[in-house]
């Protein structure tokens, strides 16, 4: 059964919630005027809340979803100096982090540090690549930037800015996306090399398409990657086809046969991916959900958010009902596979359909 906690996380994520002026300005004075969220991508576009029991939860606003955050239910407000979420009679404490300090600072190039480097919760993400040299409907990547491959020594030094910041340290890295041209995957490569090595005692995760000749999983894990996330992210071939023409090329076949050699060679726990949920039937994201656990991969489960940007700006978000359901049907599989819905590191939940339990096998980094 759902606490009443997880249950207003999966409403947060489908409905959003409203800043009250009391909210921003009490933000104001603990960490001056700067703002609730960067909004760098469509499933972190939300404000960062944790609230009471460890349950984080990436809440859209209406200043960055106005396509789908319309009066919401819920409102993050101030009582006695505290941030509490209220929704109806329930009232729950929470605390809403703020953006990193370096969110303004620049280089010595006078780049900003967030042309490569974004925290959210206790992670630091850069995208050595800006742009993306796929189109997924769902992405705002190739529909918000040029592609271009980014300095390898600048991204470096904005890991090295995010993990000292001031008011949001990074605990661990991931390098994502976008995906690579044809052309381009040796410069990828040197990123992964240049990272890891760099700091080889923080966790460096790697988010990528399991594209020939891109990830030697056998390097990086001499490398010392702390984990693989190979996003299948759709599991009905016809709709991937639609919304992903590109990772649908690949083929589900060469994705699941990828993950199951980084499960050999990396071991349980360390291999990721994930699947939207609320583009396919949901009989399919379970398919997706037992194909993945099968093979020793943690599911990770992404509701889907509809960004501004992209063509499927008009759709609505899964509901709370849908996403319940899915989250609770998916617990059942995993658990008859022996593996558990990712991600392990707690905060990293925010956009996740995810909950930390009494295990053990979650935690913070």
């Amino acid at each position: 059964m759902l606490r009443p906690t997880q249950k207003l996380k999966i409403s947060l994520m489908t409905e959003g919630i409203s800043i009250s002026p009391s909210a921003r300005k009490r933000m104001e004075e603990l960490h001056g005027e700067r703002p609730l969220t960067l909004a760098d991508y469509a499933s972190t576009s939300g404000v960062a809340i944790c609230l009471e029991g460890d349950v984080w939860v990436n809440a859209p606003i209406s200043d960055h979803n106005p396509n789908f955050v319309v009066a919401p239910p819920s409102v993050l407000d101030v009582r006695d100096g505290r941030f509490v979420v209220v929704s109806g009679k329930t009232e729950v404490a929470a605390e809403l982090l703020p953006v990193p300090g370096y969110y303004d600072k620049r280089n010595e190039s006078g780049e900003l540090y967030i042309d490569y480097c974004h925290t959210h919760t206790d992670r630091a993400r850069i995208s050595p690549i800006e742009g993306c040299s796929q189109a997924c409907k769902f992405c705002d990547l190739s529909y918000q930037y040029r592609y271009r491959l980014k300095d390898v020594s600048a991204l470096v030094e904005s890991v090295r800015v995010a993990l000292s910041d001031r008011l949001l340290p990074a605990r661990h890295v991931l390098i994502s996306g976008g995906t690579p041209a044809g052309n381009d995957y040796e410069y990828l490569n040197n990123v992964y090399e240049a990272v890891l090595s760099e700091f080889s005692d923080i966790p460096v995760d790697i988010m990528m398409t399991p594209l020939p000749n891109l990830m030697d999983i056998e390097r990086l894990n001499t490398l010392g990657v702390h984990q693989l996330s190979i996003n299948i992210e759709m599991y009905n071939s016809g709709l991937a086809e639609r919304y992903m023409p590109e990772k649908a090329a690949v083929g589900i076949d060469a994705y699941l046969g990828f993950i199951e050699k980084a499960v050999e060679i990396l071991g349980p726990g360390r291999v990721r991916s994930l699947i939207l949920v609320g583009l396919e039937d949901t009989s399919d994201t379970l398919a997706g959900v037992k194909a993945l656990a099968e093979r020793g991969c943690e599911p990770v489960l992404s509701p889907f958010r509809p960004s501004p940007k992209t063509p499927l700006r008009k759709l609505q978000p899964p509901g709370a009902e849908l996403l319940s359901e899915v989250y609770q049907r998916s617990v059942d599989i995993v658990e008859k596979c022996g593996v558990k819905l990712g991600p392990k590191c707690i905060p990293c939940m925010h956009n996740t359909l995810t909950f930390p339990d009494d295990s053990g096998y979650y935690s913070f980094h």
